[in-house]
């Protein structure tokens, strides 16, 4: 009775859907991984058979008190069931799942307001509306609202029926051509005014009045009517669904299922009748589902399309000794999925190669996904997630082989267009081992997770520098920086120029330890990826980086104490200009001719040795090391806010 663990493949198409498997569960049941797991292994056939279609089609069925109601009870019998698994799915089909469409198949039913609507172009009645009573009903509500609306009082003192109706429900025309021109809405608004014994009535006719209260009985009894056949539908024993009779109703107690992302699966299908619906659910369970072609999924190719193996045929059969539940996956994609509600985002999955991390990842991410308020800080929570998670789990292993993949939305707003199922892109988020190593240090972390101001978000205010506050700057995001493998010198240069020029102090933690992590990305590696520099940089490159910032903490701090003796903050101007311009010469030089000045010779002997082993002898990384020097003859820097 034990089940396969449930894990990632490798594939990311069928591993959205064993996300989407393992969320639909999380979500109708309160399942976590680890729950799931547990319920896999003791019987796999009940999760399956009972408990995976029983969760599928509530997620498909409107959200009542009553589908609450049925759900809650169809547990409890599959907990209790002991049995084949194809009677359990059987009874869970026709006894609940059937049950979960009450009110959309009758509401469906009785949108039909028109003899016409039930007919085929040779004047047959069609499959789906294929029931005597039924057809019966229709036509007579359709005949006492003709009626109705065909009615003329005295043209002196009486309002037409007509222009009466049109008056009570707010529509502009009611009938044409001798027919009515109602929706089932339009009629429920009359409906309820009848029930209300509402005052405008007075208007009508009182002839008018007694055919419409007889239409509305009709309407009454059509609806009574058909919650009898469905509740026979779904009170039938459920060995008994293979019935002659229930055959050629087939299509008539179709389940009315449909969803924006799949309309090429069996059961979707228009055409198909409830027996058919539930054969072609039951294949999916039952693996019976082995051709790779677009019946499957739109984003998998036909058998056609793979040139390369034209002497066969592709098939997903083998793929099933590994992923038993293979098809069961391919219908839970859409699940795996976050719905962006911002834009034309569409779609979105965090991807990694590891089920549990993914799993926790797009959990959180779905979560603050609901403040979005810029869509380009996707890219911004996805990372705050990935980052959290990594935390929790102290493991940099995850942090290489990363993706989101984006489906877009249509000019209606559909997630995903039917018949051409896109992606908008799949952008990678893999970062190297060493950049890894580096962001599970929480200090650096901290330091790093900092808005960094580097300029005026709106200069039309020209609002004075005293009365600029936090929310006017234009900020870069350190850790985004970083993570997306960019130099941060330009940000900090950036961010200390622009404080200066406003009167602040630039933010001095966040700063010196981007500009040690940029000095240790810099440093140059040996050739190969096989060397011992490539597995062991890693590991040390966090204690390297903070000795990195040890010594420019101090440099800072030594030369932000003779500032006032050299004059710092006059050739601040020609430090930023050499710094720009990467101009290590005059950078050195203009600093020693103002380090002249100074009394503290102490002092000076330590920027020089800082100067000759960082800049002077440092091809690599001297703007970073130079750089902390010129914040500190500007005074330092702030705690500022991150």
């Amino acid at each position: 009775m034990g089940g396969e663990e449930l894990r990632f493949t490798g594939n990311w198409f069928v591993d959205a859907g064993i996300l989407g498997f393992l969320n639909l569960m999380e979500e109708v049941y309160g399942w976590d991984l680890e729950e799931l797991q547990k319920r896999i292994n003791e019987n796999r056939e009940k999760v399956y058979y009972g408990y995976f279609p029983l969760a599928y089609f509530y997620n498909l069925a409107p959200r009542s008190q009553e589908n609450k109601r049925i759900l809650s009870q169809a547990i409890k019998e599959i907990e209790t069931f002991d049995g084949d698994k194809h009677e359990l799915l059987e009874l869970i089909w026709w006894k609940y799942i059937a049950q979960l469409f009450t009110n959309v198949w009758i509401r469906k039913k009785l949108e039909m307001m028109h003899e016409k609507d039930l007919k085929n172009k040779s004047g047959k009645i069609k499959d789906p509306y294929n029931d005597n009573r039924y057809v019966e009903f229709v036509k007579k509500r359709e005949e006492l609202l003709n009626v109705v609306l065909k009615m003329e009082g005295n043209p002196i003192k009486e309002k037409k029926c007509a222009d009466s109706i049109k008056k009570l429900i707010g529509k502009r025309e009611v009938i044409k051509d001798g027919n009515h021109r109602l929706t089932l809405k339009d009629f429920e608004e009359l409906i309820k005014l009848f029930s209300e014994s509402s005052s405008p009535l007075n208007e009508l006719l009182e002839e008018c009045k007694v055919k419409t209260e007889e239409a509305i009985e009709i309407h009454k009894k059509l609806e009574e009517y058909l919650m009898k056949k469905w509740k026979e539908l779904s009170s039938n024993s459920f060995v008994e669904y293979g019935s002659e009779k229930l055959k050629n109703s087939s299509k008539f107690y179709r389940l009315p299922i449909d969803s924006s992302f799949y309309h090429n699966y069996q059961f979707f299908n228009q055409s198909k009748g409830i027996i058919e619906q539930f054969r072609a659910f039951r294949d999916v369970l039952d693996g019976k589902i082995h051709h790779i072609s677009r019946d499957v999924s739109k984003f998998l190719p036909s058998d056609n399309e793979f040139p390369n193996v034209s002497y066969t045929k592709f098939n997903i059969k083998p793929l099933q000794k590994v992923v038993e539940y293979l098809p069961v996956y391919l219908i839970c994609v859409d699940k795996g999925m976050i719905d962006v509600n911002y834009s034309d985002i569409g779609k979105i999955l965090f991807y990694g190669s590891d089920l549990k991390f993914a799993y926790t990842v797009n959990r959180k991410l779905k979560e603050w996904l609901k403040t979005l308020q810029d869509k380009n800080s996707i890219f911004r929570l996805t990372w705050r997630a990935v980052i959290d998670t990594i935390v929790e789990t102290k493991s940099s292993y995850y942090l290489e082989n990363m993706y989101i993949i984006q489906l877009n939305r249509n000019e209606k707003g559909q997630i995903i267009i039917p018949t051409q199922q896109t992606f908008v892109k799949v952008e990678y988020l893999g970062i190297p081992k060493l950049h890894a190593s580096i962001i599970l240090d929480d200090q650096i972390r901290e330091a790093l997770n900092t808005q960094m101001p580097i300029d005026i978000l709106d200069k039309s205010k020209n609002k004075p520098k005293d009365k600029l506050k936090w929310s006017d700057f234009k900020k870069a995001w350190l850790l985004e920086v970083f993570i997306s493998q960019r130099p941060m010198f330009p940000v900090v240069l950036r961010h200390s120029n622009f404080y200066l020029r406003i009167g602040k102090k630039p933010l001095l933690t966040s700063s010196l330890y981007a500009l040690a992590i940029d000095a240790e990305l810099r440093k140059p590696m040996g050739a190969g990826i096989f060397t011992w520099e490539f597995f062991e940089r890693p590991k040390s490159a966090v204690s390297e980086i903070k000795e990195f910032y040890n010594d420019m903490q101090m440099a800072l701090n030594v030369i932000k104490r003779i500032s006032g003796q050299i004059r710092g903050k006059d050739i601040l101007p020609q430090l930023f200009s050499a710094l720009r311009r990467h101009n290590r010469n005059a950078f050195v030089n203009t600093l020693l001719k103002a380090l002249l000045k100074a009394n503290d010779k102490q002092a000076v002997a330590l920027i020089n040795s800082y100067l000759f082993k960082h800049v002077l002898n440092n091809d690599s990384s001297w703007e970073d090391f130079a750089l902390a020097l010129v914040i500190g003859l500007a005074g330092g820097g702030s705690s500022g806010e991150s």
